[in-house]
C-alpha cells in the first residue's frame, strides 16, 4: 500500500543556511552554480548526513512524494503532498485500483474507485454478486474513517512524518546530479533485499530528491518536490461524506 511506497525515504539535513534562492530552485529541480557535494559534505559520513537529516524533517512545512514500485508482482503508485505534521492529500493505485486519501486536522477521509472497492469484497471474502453491489454503491464517494480502521491498515502511513525517520545503516557513494542539481549518493539494504539509493541536494537545503530501490521484491523509485511550498488540505463537504460507524448500524 501506500506505505511500502515511503517507509525507506530519508531526509536531509540542513548545512547551508538560509539560501532562499537556492531553496526555491531545489523545490523546482531547477539548476546553477553550485559548491560541489565533496565540499558542502565535507567530513560527513552516511550516518551523519542521515542523522541531522531527522532534524530536518521536522522543520519542513510540506514537499511532494511521486511515484511507484512494484511488490511480489503487485504494481503500486502513489503521489501525495504532506503539509505538516498530521495533515497531506494525495492518490495511490494498487493494481489499477485508485484511492485518494485526505487527512486534515487528525481526520481521515477516503475515496475509491469501483475497483478499489472490489477489490476490498474479495480481499473480506464476500460473494461476487456482494462484492458488485459494494462497488456500485461506494465508488466515488467520500467515507470518513475512524482512527481505529486507519490504524488497522497502512493507507495513511504516507501522511506521517514520522514515517520518513526510520534508521537504517547507509554507505556514502559518488556525486551525481538530478535535474542538474548536484547531489551526494547514499545506499543501503532494503528489507525487501534490494539495494536502496538516495540522491541528496547539494544545493541549499540538502533534501532527497530521487530514492531507488533495486533488486529484491520490491523495486521502484520515488521523486521528492515542492519543499515548503503552500499547500491547504481541506475536507470533503461534509454532505458527501459518509460514516463507516453509522453504516453498520
Amino acid at each position: 500500500m501506500a506505505a511500502a511506497l515511503c517507509v525507506t525515504a530519508v531526509v536531509a539535513l540542513t548545512a547551508c543556511g538560509e539560501d532562499k534562492k537556492a531553496n526555491a530552485e531545489v523545490a523546482g529541480h531547477s539548476a546553477s552554480a553550485t559548491p560541489s557535494p565533496a565540499k558542502l559534505f565535507e567530513g560527513l559520513s552516511a550516518a551523519q548526513i542521515a542523522g541531522k537529516s531527522r532534524l530536518a524533517m521536522t522543520k519542513l512545512k510540506s514537499f511532494r512524494v511521486k511515484g511507484g514500485r512494484t511488490s511480489h508482482g503487485v504494481e503500486m503508485t502513489v503521489d501525495f503532498t504532506v503539509a505538516g505534521k498530521g495533515s497531506c492529500q494525495g492518490t495511490f493505485a494498487v493494481a489499477g485500483a485508485h484511492t485518494e486519501l485526505r487527512v486534515v486536522r487528525g481526520h481521515r477521509y477516503m475515496k475509491g474507485d469501483k475497483k478499489f472497492w472490489q477489490q476490498s469484497g474479495r480481499r473480506k471474502g464476500s460473494s461476487p454478486k456482494e462484492t458488485n453491489a459494494l462497488a456500485e454503491m461506494f465508488k466515488g464517494r467520500w467515507f470518513a474513517v475512524p482512527e481505529q480502521a486507519a490504524k488497522a491498515g497502512d493507507d495513511f502511513y504516507a501522511c506521517d512524518f514520522n514515517a520518513f525517520q526510520k534508521d537504517s545503516p547507509l554507505s556514502r557513494g559518488a556525486e551525481t546530479e538530478v535535474d542538474g542539481i548536484p547531489a551526494v549518493t547514499l545506499t543501503g539494504k532494503e528489507g525487501s533485499g534490494g539495494t536502496r539509493t538516495i540522491l541528496v541536494s547539494a544545493k541549499g537545503e540538502p533534501y532527497p530528491l530521487r530514492m531507488t530501490v533495486e533488486g529484491g521484491t520490491a523495486p521502484g523509485s520515488l521523486e521528492y518536490s515542492a519543499f515548503n511550498e503552500p499547500v491547504t488540505v481541506t475536507p470533503p463537504p461534509g454532505d458527501e461524506v459518509l460514516d463507516f460507524d453509522k453504516l453498520k448500524k
